[in-house]
């Protein structure tokens, strides 16, 4: 008796974390949505941002609860609240908020369960070691050119220029990395 109603409790449970989460993937789907007609049409600038800064603080809010339920960022699932915390990423790199985007890109390396991006959000931490503006960045080490369709959000191919900043900035990398 005992078993069936621990195994009622756990599914129910269960049910609202999966319901949960969903809505949370699909709040940022649709809101992303409107964003990315908004910004094809160039729509409102106001109406943007403050689309925008919905989407990046339910981005936090899911990393902020990730964080303390020592869970992580899986891709595809959490596609969306990546993409809003790495654009945030990009958005502080473009205004030479180096320390900011910095720690945002750690905190992204640490908790995205994706090889693949964890890889391709290191090489943007290398650019901002480097402290290059992420315009040169952009034009000197990633190559669009090659961008695998399953990540067609993120940029996760380089040129092999890339790989003088691997080098240069590895001990860096893994110092700051670990703290």
């Amino acid at each position: 008796m005992i078993d069936v109603i621990l195994q009622e409790i756990i599914s129910g449970l269960l049910d609202d974390y999966i319901s949960k989460t969903k809505d949370e993937k699909m709040i940022l789907e649709k809101e992303y949505k409107e964003f990315d007609e908004l910004m094809h049409k160039n729509g409102d600038e106001d109406r943007i941002n403050e689309l925008f800064g919905e989407i990046l603080n339910k981005a936090i809010e899911v990393l902020n609860e990730k964080i303390e339920n020592g869970g992580f960022l899986e891709y595809p699932e959490h596609k969306y609240v990546i993409r809003a915390l790495f654009e945030y990423m990009l958005e502080l790199w473009s205004e030479d908020a180096w320390d900011e985007a910095k720690a945002l890109g750690y905190d992204l390396v640490y908790i995205v369960n994706d090889e693949n991006l964890k890889e391709a959000i290191s090489m943007f931490v290398l650019g901002l070691l480097e402290k290059l503006p992420i315009e040169k960045f952009l034009e000197i080490y990633v190559n669009p050119e090659n961008e695998d369709n399953n990540y067609d959000m993120f940029f996760t191919n380089f040129n092999d220029e890339i790989d003088e900043l691997v080098i240069k900035h590895r001990d860096t990398f893994k110092k700051e990395f670990s703290e």
